[in-house]
């Protein structure tokens, strides 16, 4: 047997077409020749011919019939069998391959629904983390801004709308000069921006201010560190509103200052008590002396006029009689007028300190209650004002009340007063008097002050509110006032008009009936 034969051969061999012309042209050429024999041998029966004819055909197409047509069949019958083994091997190896990648492709499906779950888990974590990142985000009570590196806004949360007031479209648009207020914020904004996106540093601003609107200032605290963000790295900040805190922190530091105050106060009040006291026990010394000097001077002045009349004039305290006889009694009765002036300023004092509650039974003159205030504060009134008038009716009717405590409101109207002048040319003016149309007794403080300011005149009731800390102030007198008013069933008010002054009125009732005349009556010390 020959090698397999190419495809080429195979397509010319195995030719029907081929084969029909070859069997064809051998049949015609052995035929004619056949023919041809036959006709030159002569003596041929015709059945010897017949059969010299069919045997030189079949000898003839033997050997052709071999080479066209056996041979072929051989080699077809060989490549088919050949390819039927390789075909078998091949399917063997095609099912074996179909196994390994079946049992491959099973292994994969199997992976892949194990990878999907795990998609699926992680995309649900994703999902949920993000869900509880955003609600973070978005409950935060700060103000949480992220910015790129270039300065754009990426994301914003509702706190931020609220602190600067913008929508967050704006906040996301305006960039920048959005969260900065004052010119001079922007470029330090950037540098710590800059500082964060490009080197990962941290920064903070613990305070700065915020304008939302005129007159309306925000205080905030800034924090800002660089987190990475699909994959590039922005600025995660903070902004807290802490201007209710910074207020409480100020009006706690105010409180505490004014709280060391009225404990000096308190101080104050028990050491004058202590000098009044200590002053007291001279000063009868002093005005027992000058009635005595007094009462002697009828009885000396006699002979000495003897004296000098006979002797003539000589040398007195550096003076000379006919001099010192005009003014040595002057001086002796200044020595006793100052000494009762001493004696009412102690009883003054001590009376202010007494515990005189109120009593509904109690009654007070309002005239002889402003003229102990003003005698009391007769020192500070001679060094604010020249100016100082009293205008009191007469034939007031007695108010309920403590005197000791109405004294207490007039004082600090009448100091309030006096610190409210600009200059001791302005003066101050108190008045009392009745209503006629509602009975109440009045009693009105008026200065010649500044005025108070619009913006704090709604405060200045309150308890340790005061403009006046660095002087002392205490921020007590007026709340002090308005309580001891409102408990004697009476009102408290002003009207203020700013560069012109001010004028506080207290109304208080009047006895009503003239049996409570007989009532326990409260009496000033006026000796």
């Amino acid at each position: 047997m020959t090698s397999s034969l190419t495809n080429r051969q195979r397509k010319i061999i195995y030719s029907p077409l081929r084969l029909m012309l070859i069997l064809a042209m051998s049949i015609f050429v052995i035929e004619f020749l056949d023919m041809f024999l036959i006709e030159s041998i002569e003596g041929l029966a015709k059945v010897q011919e017949i059969f010299f004819d069919a045997t030189l055909l079949t000898v003839a197409l033997i050997p052709i019939l071999f080479f066209y047509l056996f041979r072929p069949l051989v080699h077809l019958i060989h490549d088919y069998k050949q390819n039927e083994i390789q075909l078998k091997t091949y399917q063997n190896h095609l099912e074996q391959k179909v196994i390994e990648r079946t049992r491959d492709l099973e292994e994969a499906l199997t992976r892949l629904k194990k990878k999907n779950e795990v998609n699926y888990t992680t995309k649900m974590a994703l999902i949920e983390s993000e869900e509880r990142f955003r609600q973070l985000f978005d409950q935060s009570e700060d103000a949480v801004i992220l910015i790129a590196s270039d300065g754009t806004i990426i994301d914003s949360n509702p706190t931020a709308e609220s602190i600067f007031r913008k929508r967050k479209e704006e906040i996301l648009s305006g960039g920048l000069e959005v969260l900065c207020a004052q010119a001079d914020q922007l470029p330090r904004l950037n540098s710590i921006l800059e500082q964060i996106t490009n080197h990962g540093i941290p920064h903070r601003i613990d305070r700065f201010e915020y304008t939302i609107a005129p007159g309306e200032v925000r205080i905030l605290s800034f924090r800002g560190k660089a987190i990475t963000l699909q994959g590039a790295r922005v600025a995660y900040t903070t902004f807290r509103d802490i201007t209710t805190r910074v207020r409480l922190e100020e009006e706690a530091l105010d409180i505490q200052a004014r709280l060391i105050q009225a404990n000096r106060m308190t101080s104050l009040g028990t050491m004058v008590s202590s000098v009044a006291h200590e002053i007291n026990n001279p000063n009868n010394f002093l005005l027992m002396n000058a009635k005595i000097i007094d009462r002697a001077w009828p009885d000396i002045i006699p002979i000495i006029e003897n004296h000098y009349q006979n002797q003539g004039d000589f040398s007195v305290a550096r003076s000379t009689w006919s001099e010192a006889r005009i003014f040595l009694p002057e001086a002796i009765d200044g020595l006793r007028q100052g000494a009762l002036r001493i004696s009412a300023i102690v009883g003054s004092l001590k009376e202010f300190g007494r515990d005189n509650r109120f009593s509904s039974q109690s009654l007070a003159d309002v005239n002889a209650v402003v003229q102990l205030s003003a005698s009391i504060l007769n020192h500070h009134i001679s060094r604010a004002t020249h100016n100082f008038k009293l205008e009191l009716a007469e034939g007031l009717p007695k108010v309920k009340g403590s005197a000791r405590q109405l004294e207490q409101v007039v004082i600090n109207l009448i100091q309030n007063a006096l610190q409210a002048l600009p200059d001791p040319t302005k003066g101050v003016r108190v008045t009392t008097g009745s209503d006629a149309e509602s009975g109440d007794i009045f009693i009105q403080v008026i200065d010649e002050g500044n005025g108070i300011p619009p913006e704090i005149a709604n405060r200045i009731m309150e308890p340790f509110f005061t403009t006046r800390l660095e002087f002392g102030g205490t921020g007590l007198g007026l709340a002090i006032s308005s309580t001891i008013v409102k408990e004697h069933g009476g009102s408290i008010d002003f009207f203020s008009e700013t560069g012109k002054g001010t004028t506080f009125t207290v109304r208080l009732c009047r006895e009503t009936s003239p049996s409570t005349t007989a009532r326990h009556e409260e009496h000033h010390d006026n000796s």
